[in-house]
């Protein structure tokens, strides 16, 4: 195998194996939930390990397809101007909806969290920037605080 196949070859699995790597931490965060006195049919430990588990799959999925491939670099797209900081700004922007939804309404902070991450990766006008935040929330907010009954 020459080094540029295999070059190749760790550009393509980096993907895979972060995301294995984040499943994996998933179901083992989710490990950690109290498990409520009151036995029920699925536990709060359940969902996040279906997560997880869907991540771990869905990587592994993408690793094999990664695997046979033996184009070299040229195949793969560049990268673009500013991906890191884009990455960078929209993980800031998740980690601040975590703090400040302790002290602002679940529906303002999901807007802005949302419009944030649309204007962070390029989105523009009142479609991207105002209407799909506002639609996202709408939909998240009637699915698990009307419908699943979830306090947010």
């Amino acid at each position: 195998m020459t080094s540029e196949v295999r070059a190749s070859l760790a550009v393509r699995l980096a993907g895979p194996l972060c995301g294995i790597a984040v499943g994996i931490a998933v179901i083992a965060l989710a490990q950690t939930i109290t498990l409520p006195a009151i036995d029920g049919q699925f536990s709060p430990r359940w969902w996040p390990q279906l997560s997880g588990a869907a991540i771990v799959l869905f990587s592994l999925a993408a690793a094999v397809r990664a695997v046979p491939s033996n184009a070299p670099m040229d195949e793969l797209e560049a990268s673009q101007p500013g991906g890191v900081r884009r990455i960078l700004a929209s993980l800031a922007a998740v980690a601040a909806y975590g703090v400040l939804w302790h002290w602002i309404d679940f529906r303002i902070v999901t807007v802005l969290l949302v419009a944030g991450l649309v204007a962070v990766n390029g989105g523009r006008g009142w479609a991207g920037l105002i209407a799909f935040p506002v639609v996202v929330t709408a939909v998240l907010w009637l699915l698990f605080s009307v419908l699943l009954r979830v306090p947010v």
